[in-house]
């Protein structure tokens, strides 16, 4: 092998062995891949340890050994000096096990750390942001990491994504990432943050120390570039969030991209299944929000029907009260719609028979009641998707609706649900028969002469009060 190798790619060809320590007589090696294969090795921080001796290739910049099983071991505390000039480094999906080392914080240029699908154990290292990096893509998804995230990742000014999903993470709603400028996506899934998501707009934590950091955090924080949101399987509480909601602005626009060097994956439960979602660049991302499996309770907030670029919404058990908001018509985008096992009631809006790009609909296991909207995506649900509404009736389902149900649901379209037509028709009724009334007492008069017996009414009730008057002035 020629010492002045500097691209070894090994990848997606099933190859068996251990990886040999002599990698590292490769000094001007810069991008080292031999992921998706059956290689074995145990990382230490002994120099026979292949990732030690990699310490001497001082260029290497694309670092990747992920996906072989039969890797294992841990990472040496000395990763820090792998290089200075490292930007990628992708150990997923081995057999690595101990702590994450806060050494990575000495990555100045690294744009993408994977470390998921392994035994890491203990918290995220505070250092793992120490001071303002290039950090893009960070993945601690399906490890064992405990405790809280790190304050310093509010250093990685240019963090787009973070995935920690599947740990035992125990911790309330992160607030400070909104001081990130760029998080696209943030995906804290099943593990045990807990507690309610306040006011995301002015939220403040007091003075904190990591080693040389030193901050003073009180100011007002925003998601306005956030795409995916998924917070599900955790014990949030309280009402949903309206502000955070309302901070979603590139939700609320029609192109959404992310921009990066790299591609980037994250999966997500949509439609019922867990798919890998690829993220490439100047390529749209497809958004979403996930809130299910929590303790959610209140209303559905209206301001969730302007995040007109959003493909799939799931807010499915939990505890939600409530009408669906006629505002959900507004979601354009909208692939997958799930509010199944919540509180909700009311009849279902007509408005939503405008989302053409429907292709998943779950309302099972509410209070919904009248008929069931029909026309365009509407038509090609079943009953799965309204089951345990014991109110609802029409088409899928074999409950038949009354006349007085259908007429009822024609009024309400035709008001549009605001109530404003029903209004106007009322006052105009009350102007008419006043109207009427007045022309006919008009006529009376101007063709019989003066009414005697409302003449004759006047001045007994006249005389009365006089008598009255007198009577009281004698005495």
């Amino acid at each position: 092998m020629p010492l002045n190798l500097r691209i070894f790619t090994f990848q997606v060809i099933d190859f068996a062995g251990r990886i040999p320590f002599t990698l590292g007589n490769l000094r001007d090696l810069q991008v080292l891949d031999i992921s998706d294969n059956d290689l074995s090795s145990t990382l230490s921080s002994s120099k026979s340890s292949f990732l030690s001796s990699l310490e001497n290739c001082k260029s290497l910049l694309y670092l990747s050994f992920a996906r072989n099983p039969l890797i294992s071991g841990y990472l040496p505390d000395s990763i820090g000096n792998q290089s200075s000039s490292l930007r990628h480094f992708d150990a997923s999906s081995c057999n690595i096990s101990g702590r994450i080392p806060e050494d990575i914080g000495k990555w100045d240029l690294v744009e993408y750390v994977d470390f998921s699908e392994n035994q890491f154990s203990g918290t995220i290292p505070d250092r793992v942001c120490v001071r303002e990096n290039y950090l893009r893509y960070l993945s601690l998804h399906e490890n064992q990491l405990e405790g809280m995230l790190p304050l310093s990742l509010t250093n990685c000014s240019n963090l787009q994504i973070l995935n920690v999903a599947n740990n035992n993470l125990s911790d309330t709603f992160p607030h400070w990432l909104g001081k990130l400028p760029v998080l696209r996506v943030l995906v804290l899934r099943s593990n045990r943050f807990h507690g309610s998501i306040p006011d995301t707009t002015n939220f403040s934590f007091p003075k904190f120390q990591i080693s040389d950091l030193s901050h003073n955090y009180s100011t007002k924080f925003s998601f306005s570039n956030l795409q995916m949101v998924d917070l599900s399987h955790n014990d949030f509480t309280g009402l949903l969030p309206t502000e955070f909601f309302e901070s979603l602005e590139s939700l609320k626009e029609q192109a959404n991209y992310v921009y990066g060097g790299y591609q980037y994956s994250v999966n997500l439960t949509i439609k019922g299944l867990e798919r890998e979602f690829k993220i490439k660049e100047s390529k749209p991302i497809f958004t979403c929000i996930d809130l299910s499996d929590n303790g959610f309770h209140g209303e559905i907030p209206e301001v969730v029907g302007e995040l007109r670029s959003l493909h799939a919404l799931n807010l499915s058990h939990n505890s939600l009260t409530g009408p669906i908001p006629p505002s959900f018509g507004n979601l354009a985008s909208l692939e997958s719609l799930d509010l199944s096992f919540n509180k909700l009631s009311g009849r279902i809006p007509s408005q939503l028979t405008n989302l053409t790009f429907l292709e998943v609909l779950r309302f099972s296991n509410n209070n919904f009641v009248g008929p069931i909207p029909h026309g365009k995506q509407f038509d090609t649900f079943e009953n799965d998707s309204y089951q345990g509404n014991l109110g609802l009736c029409g088409f899928p389902l074999s409950k038949e609706c009354s006349n007085d149900k259908i007429s009822e649901t024609a009024q309400d379209e035709e008001d549009n649900g605001n109530g404003i037509a029903f209004i106007w028709k009322v006052v105009m009724m009350g102007y008419g028969c006043g109207m009427v009334l007045g022309i006919s007492m008009a006529y009376i008069v101007f063709t019989t002469g003066r009414p005697w017996w409302l003449v004759r009414m006047i001045e007994r009730d006249l005389r009365n009060k006089v008598s009255t008057w007198f009577g009281k002035k004698r005495k």
